[in-house]
């Protein structure tokens, strides 16, 4: 079956139509990265960038791309259920709200020519979703955070020979932020704080992959930092004149100002290895390299606001230190060939988080995390369709905070932060 122009547009539309619907997530291992793109290479730890022989190359390593001998397509979805839990100096105990999220993918491989393959993806490893009670310690510094990012990515891939291919890939990146928290109005009910913003960021990224011989296989990733300029409002609502007079000062009980804030995602690189010993046995390894380094403070400017004392009160903690530091992650899979049409995956990743204590907020709990996966692959029809499923529970470290975040409105967010994730992936792929 030929691929044909007119099927490729239906893959785009489809690509778009999915990601319409938002693809919001939790706070995932190293920040607010969240790293779910594909069921196969979930199972084997997300240790992939060696191997990288599907259309997850797109992501992976859009070099592994040039290992494709016809058209492939994947699609699918993951699930994330993430739990946090509170306990503070006193004993007493909170927790987060239990959401659940949904994240699609889609990849898309062509072979232009024997040495040139087109790749097309759409998934979102940025994000962030979490939920505090209005009534919880947390009520002053945040109540309900969400970033939605939806990442699209163009890739064209080169094989310079049977041994070694390259690739280089234009990403798009699009985020949605809203936070929201309490506003503590002295002597009086809580007013409501919220921040609406968005913004669209461009990134590239560079690949090779090398194949040794028939057992040993290399690839390297490098990915560029991401500029946002997020540009929206915030919104003051409820205010009153008891304490501090904030409807004298904002003029009514509620208000409005136009904003704009910078964010830099980090630049990576990725180095993978793959060892196949035998027709059955597949085993591989990653270790990346993030620099969060780029996230030094979060300062957010005010565009269309010039009172002093309305400047006074918006400015209240802001800029926000940041200071988030460089980290590793590393990842080992494996896969056996059980039957031509049963695979069976298994693997292990962890992450070290960016974030200091002095720095550490509850709207982003994170902390060093590891990782467990599971994974099953079936040729649902042999040599043209594979369904791919796979399981993964993460642990994050307990993390006791003891900082200052919070004490200009007078409340502490110190104890200890407990949570874990469990997450399913399943991505059906299908060759032309």
């Amino acid at each position: 079956m030929e691929f044909s122009t007119s099927f490729l547009k239906k893959i785009l539309k489809t690509v778009f139509f999915i990601f319409c619907v938002p693809a919001i997530s939790f706070a995932g291992s190293g920040a607010f990265r969240v790293e779910l793109p594909d069921a196969g290479a979930l199972g084997k730890g997300s240790a992939f960038v060696g191997e990288a022989n599907t259309p997850a190359a797109v992501y992976y390593n859009p070099a592994g791309l040039s290992q494709l001998q016809a058209s492939q397509v994947s699609l699918g979805t993951a699930w994330l259920a993430p739990y946090v839990d509170y306990e503070g100096p006193s004993g007493a105990e909170t927790q987060m709200r239990r959401n659940q999220f949904w994240i699609p993918h889609v990849y898309l491989g062509v072979p232009l020519t024997q040495r040139i393959v087109l790749g097309l993806g759409a998934t979102s490893y940025f994000g962030l979703g979490t939920e505090w009670a209005e009534d919880s310690f947390a009520k002053y510094v945040a109540t309900e955070s969400n970033i939605e990012n939806k990442d699209y990515m163009l890739t064209l891939a080169y094989k310079l020979s049977e041994h070694l291919g390259f690739a280089v890939s234009t990403d798009s990146d699009t985020s949605k932020a809203n936070k929201k928290k309490k506003l503590a109005q002295t002597g009086a009910a809580d007013g409501d704080f919220e921040l609406n913003a968005k913004s669209t960021g461009w990134g590239y990224r560079l690949a090779t992959m090398y194949k040794l011989n028939g057992q040993h296989q290399f690839g390297l990733m490098y990915r560029s930092t991401i500029r946002h300029k997020y540009r929206g409002k915030a919104y003051l609502d409820k205010l009153n004149s008891g304490g501090v007079n904030y409807q004298a000062i904002f003029g009514g009980t509620y208000y409005e100002t136009e904003l704009s804030e910078e964010f830099v995602l980090p630049q990576s690189v990725v180095l993978g290895y793959s060892f196949k010993p035998d027709p059955k046995w597949t085993f591989n390894a990653d270790l990346e390299w993030m620099d969060w380094s780029s996230v030094e403070q979060e300062l957010i400017n005010w565009e269309s606001e010039t009172d002093a004392t309305r400047l006074s009160v918006l400015n209240d903690g802001n800029p926000a230190r940041r200071d988030w530091r460089s980290v590793w992650s590393f990842a080992l899979g494996t896969e056996y060939a059980a039957s031509d049409r049963l695979r069976l995956r298994g693997g292990y990743y962890h992450h070290q988080t960016p974030i200091p204590e002095a720095n550490w907020e509850p709207n982003l709990p994170d902390s060093d995390s590891n990782g467990l996966t599971a994974g099953v692959g079936y040729d649902v029809i042999p040599h043209r369709m594979t369904l791919d499923l796979a399981y993964s529970a993460l642990f994050y470290k307990d993390r006791r905070i003891d900082n200052t975040v919070g004490s200009s409105s007078g409340v502490s967010i110190d104890g200890e932060y407990s949570q874990w994730a469990s997450m399913f992936l399943a991505t059906v792929t299908y060759r032309f």
